[in-house]
Parts: structure tokens; C-alpha cells; sequence
């Protein structure tokens, strides 16, 4: 390897060891582990970081691989299995591959050993049957969650975010799909309702996702007119927020012009007024009146707390 290759890897290394030094304190800064590698999982998406999504879902993996071997439950077992497999169907890095297979392995002698057929991890193309079938139970998913999700203390985002999970480790595209425009369609209206610029590239970011899965012509046309739609909106909310923060430097210029205007008028004013005054007098009065102005001027600053 060249003393540039060389390099450039070392700095790829760097590159990666920070990335995964940033997703360590943030989940150690998460009070649910669950919660937080969701979290890590939306803001992968969001930065189109696809290493740091491939490694949060291996770390979901040795999450109920931990939960299994203190549980003995073999449900957790098979969720481990299953995101272990779709980590690695993501994965486009040698070393996380390897480690990656690894684990496959490891899954695999751990259900010998507790004598279990793990379950497929990934769904067939006729999973459920035709594609209206599939559309229909992909609806009454999402159905059931809108309901669980008003019945629960926990966000709308966190449970799309466990479905997203169990979705990706089920092979379930159709679902996981659905799931990445709901949750697009929440980021977005959440931009409207609190005008942030950053909930739209949220909403952007997960229809860019799922359409990069998407394979229905129709649904595809659908999410890239959502994207167009929500650049379009985030650029006017970034226009008024930017009229609205320079509004009360123009006030502010405006009448300071206002205020030595009406100074030089009440001093030509008065000159008008006592044409007798020396000009010595005449200069004294003028910088009597300026002096008691820019003194009210000051006052007024002061009161309105403006700075100069």
C-alpha cells in the first residue's frame, strides 16, 4: 500500500473511531437502552450514515443476546439472529462484515447447543400471500399501532421506531417502508407546527430512505413528490425565519434615522426662531439641543434595552 493509501485509511479509522466514540456517549447519555439505540437509528438515517446504521443494529443484536442469555427466552434469541443477518445485508465495511458473520455463527451454534430451529430470518416474496394481501396486513399494522400509540405513555416516534427495528430484522420491506414515510409524514408536521427547519430534513431524509427500498412505480412517484414538497416548504419556513430575525435590526436603523432627522429639523428650526443669537450663540444652542437629544436618545436605548 502507498504512503496516500496509507493515509487515507488511517484517516478513515479515525474517521469511524469517532463515530463510534459520538454513538457510545449518546447512548450512555439515554435513560432506556431500547429508546436510545431507536434514537441512534433515526439519526443514522437522517445523516445517511449507513456504518453507524449497520453498527446500531448489531448493537440492538447483542442487546436481546444479552436479554436471551439471562431470560433463556428464545424469542430474543431469534431477534438477535435476525438483525445480526440484516446488519450484515446493510453492511458495505470488511471488518464489520466479518464481525458480523462472526456473530451469525456464534447464533447458529447457540441454537444446537439449546436444541431450537431459529425462525426464518427473512420473509418469502409472497409473505402473506398476494400484494393486496400484504398491503392489507402492512394496514392493519400500522392500524393497531395508531391505537397502541394513544393508549401508551411513550412518543408516536418511539413505537414507529420499535416497528422500523422489528420490521428490518423480519426482512418485512413493505412494512418497513410504510413505516419510514409515517414516520416521515410525523417529522413534517412537526416542522409546520413548530416552524424547525431541522424537522423537515428529518422528513426528507426518511422518504429518501424509504424510497431507495421502494419497488412499486406508484409509491416511488408518491415519495418523490414528498421530498420535492417538503425541501420546498423547509425553504419558505428558512426565508420567514430569516426576515423575521433582520425585522428589528431595520426598526432599530429606522429610527435612529428617524431621531437625527427630527434633531436636524428642531436645530434649523430653532435658528429660524432667533436669528438674533450670535454665532457663537447659535453654535452653543445647537450643541445644547444635540446634547439634550442624544441624551433622550440614550435614555431611550437604555429603557428598550438596545445596545450600540
Amino acid at each position: 500500500m502507498s504512503d496516500e493509501g496509507r493515509k487515507t485509511s488511517d484517516i478513515n479509522m479515525i474517521s469511524l473511531a469517532k463515530k463510534l466514540q459520538n454513538l457510545e456517549l449518546f447512548l450512555d447519555s439515554q435513560y432506556d437502552k431500547d429508546v436510545g439505540y431507536g434514537r441512534a437509528l433515526i439519526e443514522a438515517i437522517v445523516d445517511n450514515d449507513l456504518f453507524i446504521e449497520v453498527e446500531v443494529l448489531k448493537c440492538i443484536g447483542d442487546l436481546h443476546l444479552q436479554k436471551g442469555m439471562l431470560s433463556q427466552d428464545l424469542a430474543d434469541f431469534d431477534k438477535a439472529a435476525a438483525l445480526y443477518a440484516a446488519a450484515l445485508l446493510r453492511c458495505t465495511d470488511p471488518d464489520m462484515g466479518q464481525t458480523l458473520e462472526h456473530r451469525i455463527g456464534y447464533m447458529e451454534k447457540l441454537s444446537s447447543q439449546l436444541q431450537y430451529t431459529p425462525h426464518s430470518r427473512w420473509l418469502p416474496p409472497d409473505y402473506g400471500g398476494t400484494f393486496d394481501n400484504n398491503v392489507l396486513r402492512v394496514v392493519k399494522t400500522c392500524h393497531q399501532l395508531d391505537r397502541s400509540v394513544k393508549n401508551s405513555w411513550r412518543s408516536v416516534e418511539t413505537r414507529y421506531t420499535e416497528i422500523l427495528v422489528t420490521a428490518i430484522a423480519a426482512g418485512d420491506v413493505l412494512l418497513e417502508l410504510e413505516v419510514l414515510k409515517s414516520l416521515g409524514d410525523l417529522f413534517f408536521e412537526s416542522g409546520k407546527k413548530m416552524k424547525e427547519v431541522s424537522q423537515f430534513f428529518k422528513a426528507a431524509a426518511m422518504y429518501k430512505k424509504a424510497l431507495t427500498i421502494c419497488e412499486e412505480p406508484g409509491t416511488t412517484q408518491t415519495l418523490s413528490h414528498r421530498i420535492r414538497y417538503t425541501e420546498k416548504v423547509s425553504e419558505a419556513v428558512n426565508r420567514q425565519s430569516l426576515r423575521n430575525k433582520s425585522r428589528p435590526t431595520k426598526n432599530r436603523s429606522h429610527q435612529r434615522q428617524q431621531c437625527r432627522n427630527i434633531t436636524k429639523a428642531e436645530i434649523s428650526q430653532d435658528h429660524n426662531l432667533h436669528p438674533d443669537i450670535p454665532r457663537w450663540g447659535k453654535t452653543l444652542l445647537t450643541f445644547v439641543v444635540q446634547a439634550e437629544v442624544g441624551s433622550v436618545w440614550r435614555w431611550l436605548c437604555y429603557s428598550s434595552g438596545w445596545d450600540f
